[in-house]
Formats: structure tokens, sequence, C-alpha cells
């Protein structure tokens, strides 16, 4: 595909219409989405057999999450979750 946009075989303008119009008869369209689900089974796979990758992958959305919930209870008068004068336990962790 690049190849042929860099040679001025096909537009990029026609290539992304193409692309976008979702057809599952469209060969690019077909190629596409194979090479995500190719993508995405090497990443599962990756993560399934790397313990560290699992380790940082759990710690950041660990810290994620306690952020969501700091924010949640920093945003009490909104939303009308939370009336106390502390944030929930799972926020209580460092940055």
């Amino acid at each position: 595909m690049t190849v042929s946009v860099r040679e001025g075989a096909i537009s990029s303008t026609l290539l992304l219409k193409r692309l976008r119009s979702g057809s599952h008869k469209n060969a690019a369209y077909t190629a596409f989405r194979e090479v995500g689900r190719v993508i995405r089974t090497v990443q599962l796979l990756r993560y399934l057999s790397d313990a560290p990758l699992r380790g940082r992958v759990t710690a950041a959305t660990n810290k994620v999450e306690a952020f969501n919930g700091f924010s949640d209870w920093a945003r009490f008068g909104q939303r009308s979750k939370t009336t106390g004068s502390l944030p929930p336990a799972s926020a209580r962790t460092r940055f």
C-alpha cells in the first residue's frame, strides 16, 4: 500500500475511501483486518508468556485506577458519590 501511494499507482484519498467503506469484499480492508488480528494475537501471547510484562501492566493499571478513584472523590460535588472528607482507600496510594 505504501509503495503504491508513493509511486502514484493509487492516491491516498482513494485508498482511505476504500478502507472507510468497510466492505468485506475489499481486499485492502480484509488484509488490514487480518494484519490487525495477527498483531493482537502476538501481543496477547507476549503478555501471557512474560511475567515481568504482566507485572508492569498490572502496576500501571492499578495506578490509573487509583487516580480515577481519587478523581471521582475530588469531583464529589458534581457526581454526589462521596460526602466524606477522605478519598477512598484505593485512591490513597502515592502517584
